[in-house]
């Protein structure tokens, strides 16, 4: 009945596997886990995986990204419905699966979003970045998500029909990071039925400041790579739509040299022991208009 669906690259998922292994699941269900040209936990992770029941590991040699992967499970996956679950994470609730089934486990919609929080203790200042976006932007309740459903498309912890996810993804040709705003704006246009519920998981991962501020970078290049590509005709994204109204009132070569010269002051900012997410936001949406003040 549900397939649940694990990518990972070099991350351990013994304590995700063991938390599964723990929850009331009252029904049929397979654990696929693929590592995604790994070097690094690979035994660990084997071994964990053989050890929990309905469980498979898969390894593919070559890293060939998160929407690739997914796709790759998917394919191996024997149910209609399609749990994908980030390596990264940690369940705390024992009935995190039955409450997907028992509350919103039907035919009335089509994918159906958990959510996503973060550890109430701050972490180390090397990390503080990414724990203070996630709890900003990503630590969202329900009620507020279902406001503008296509815009908290977190791919973290997520149910979808397999015939769903198939269809999306055959219209998605890339892959990498920002690819989650391509998959809310395709679930936008073709009114895919999409519902937030409060089962979340919390997000473990945390990357270093550096590694999380080139994954935002590599985010915005995606972003505008679809935008200018006219891949996104319709979307819920406060920073692509204040960039679409920048861009209709002529102001991003002028925004585009106010990044350009506060760059390295923003960056410093960013990297302290307290940055301001007001101040992510605007070297996001000036980085967007520097690529597009420099395109040709």
């Amino acid at each position: 009945m549900l397939s649940i669906l694990i990518p990972t690259y070099n991350y351990p998922i013994s304590n995700l596997l063991k938390s599964l292994d723990k929850v009331t699941i009252g029904f049929d269900y397979e654990i696929l886990c693929c590592e995604d040209g790994s070097k690094l936990y690979i035994d660990e992770n084997k071994t964990v995986c053989h050890s929990t029941k309905n469980t498979t590991y898969l390894y593919s040699k070559e890293n060939k990204g998160r929407i690739t992967s997914r796709k790759f499970l998917a394919e191996k996956a024997k149910y209609d419905w399609l749990l994908f679950l980030d390596a990264d994470v940690a369940i705390t609730n024992d009935n995190f699966i039955n409450d997907y089934y028992s509350k919103y486990f039907t035919g009335e919609y089509d994918a159906i979003y958990g959510g996503c929080s973060y550890d109430l203790n701050r972490p180390d200042d090397s990390q503080v970045l990414r724990w203070k976006y996630g709890k900003t932007y990503e630590e969202v309740e329900a009620k507020t998500r279902n406001k503008s459903p296509y815009k908290f498309i977190v791919s973290a912890n997520f149910l979808i029909k397999k015939e769903t996810f198939f269809n999306l993804i055959s219209k998605i040709n890339g892959d990498g990071y920002g690819y989650d705003l391509l998959l809310g704006a395709l679930m936008k246009s073709d009114n895919t039925k999409v519902f937030h519920v409060d089962n979340p998981v919390i997000h473990k991962g945390l990357d270093k400041n550096s590694v999380f501020i080139d994954k935002v970078e590599k985010a915005v290049e995606t972003n505008y790579k679809l935008f200018n590509d006219n891949k996104i005709n319709s979307t819920e994204n406060s920073l692509l739509e204040t960039f679409k109204t920048i861009k209709k009132i002529g102001l991003i070569r002028p925004i585009s040299s106010i990044y350009k010269l506060s760059r390295s002051r923003i960056l410093k900012q960013l990297m302290s022991n307290n940055p301001n997410m007001k101040i992510l936001q605007f070297y996001k949406l000036g980085y967007l208009c520097h690529l597009s003040a420099n395109t040709k």
